[in-house]
């Protein structure tokens, strides 16, 4: 009973957590925009902060508020928060990573490291490069846009579009000299976000060179791992139906779903010179349309409808090719089967002088699993 009646007395006097913040007080970071002031040089900040207006039991009205943040450096800017009314932030973002082009074009490893010690920091949040005026999109969102953007971002990966890269992962690629990647480049359209193509970043650093959405599709293709069926990619916001891939060749016009997808890269080496690669891509395929509706696939079309789309498959893979090597992104990851599997090769090699004269081709293996049109 003693011990009942001391518990007691010490609950009475434990003044609670000292340093705590009301919930509502909290500022939680739904979208950090970064930009480069054109006037000075130095740093934008867009803090885009989402409440519950008219909040309930379970529901509430999403609202969102921008505070814009400036500063010599990143590290000033966002310090310029703790003397902002809609102040402090709790945790520099929580979902999403928005670049422009121009940040982009900067030392971001140097200047985002301080992501890496900040507290509450979201580090594993995704990043994408925004092709537009940052305040034109930021300042004043429409309902429900940090939701929509962060599910079109983050989407783009399981629908088989193109790999998501962390703020960590970019960050800390400065220090690996075989990590090169390829961030998703959105722009606004008419109708919400939707994605332009990707920029090419080698080893943390941009190249400045982009790639169109098409060739992101390729890119994926050639990376292989793909066992979803690969979706076009589609607006933030509108229509919502998932269409698939599709194209046309100079004879006809083409659409299928891809039910597996896998790549493998082969090195052969030659007596002078550097190796020879091949990136060897099957494809498992359901057949939409092929513009020639209305007959019956025999085995022997089915093989024409193959090569074709074999050759034309491969004329766009060499072309993204060509253009990762241009960019010296090996967003593929060559250098590191090179030095994994072909240590000798790997050794004699200069790889950031010789990867973008490299000869690299792409063989595609395209399987037509429906027999009718």
């Amino acid at each position: 009973m003693r011990k009942a009646v001391y518990a007691a007395a010490v609950l009475l006097l434990l003044t609670g957590c000292w340093d705590q913040v009301p919930l509502r007080k909290i500022h939680l970071v739904d979208v950090a925009g970064v930009d480069v002031d054109k006037k000075n040089g130095g740093v934008i900040v867009y803090q885009v902060v989402t409440e519950l207006n008219k909040a309930g039991q379970g529901e509430g009205e999403p609202l969102s508020e921008t505070t814009e943040l400036t500063g010599p450096s990143l590290m000033e800017a966002i310090g310029e928060g703790e003397y902002k009314d809609r102040g402090p932030f709790i945790g520099i973002n929580s979902r999403i990573y928005l670049i422009s082009k121009a940040f982009a074009s900067r030392d971001i490893s140097k200047e985002m490291s301080i992501l890496l010690h900040a507290p509450y920091a979201s580090i594993n949040t995704p990043v994408a490069v925004y092709d537009g005026p940052m305040a034109e999109l930021l300042k004043h969102p429409p309902k429900e846009f940090t939701n929509q953007l962060s599910d079109f971002i983050n989407s783009l990966d399981p629908r088989g579009i193109m790999p998501t890269i962390s703020m960590m992962h970019l960050i800390l690629s400065q220090k690996e000299p075989l990590e090169d990647a390829a961030l998703p480049l959105v722009q606004q359209s008419d109708s919400g976000i939707e994605l332009k193509g990707a920029l090419l970043f080698t080893q943390g650093k941009s190249s400045g060179k982009v790639i169109t959405k098409e060739q992101v599709r390729i890119l994926r293709l050639l990376l292989g791992g793909n066992n979803g069926r690969q979706r076009m990619s589609a607006k933030l916001s509108g229509s919502t139906v998932r269409r698939p891939l599709a194209g046309h060749t100079d004879d006809f016009q083409y659409a299928f779903l891809i039910n597996k997808n896998t790549s493998a890269i082969k090195v052969k080496a030659r007596p002078k010179g550097s190796p020879s690669i091949m990136i060897s891509v099957k494809m498992k395929i359901t057949v939409l349309d092929l513009g020639r509706s209305g007959r019956v696939l025999t085995t022997d079309t089915i093989k024409s409808y193959e090569r074709e789309l074999n050759q034309h498959m491969e004329h766009l893979a060499d072309g993204t090719v060509k253009s990762l090597q241009q960019a010296n992104a090996d967003v593929l990851g060559i250098g590191k089967h090179l030095r994994a599997y072909h240590p000798d090769l790997w050794k004699s090699m200069n790889w950031r002088e010789d990867y973008p004269r490299l000869p690299i081709k792409t063989k595609f293996n395209v399987q037509i699993l429906n027999p009718f049109e």
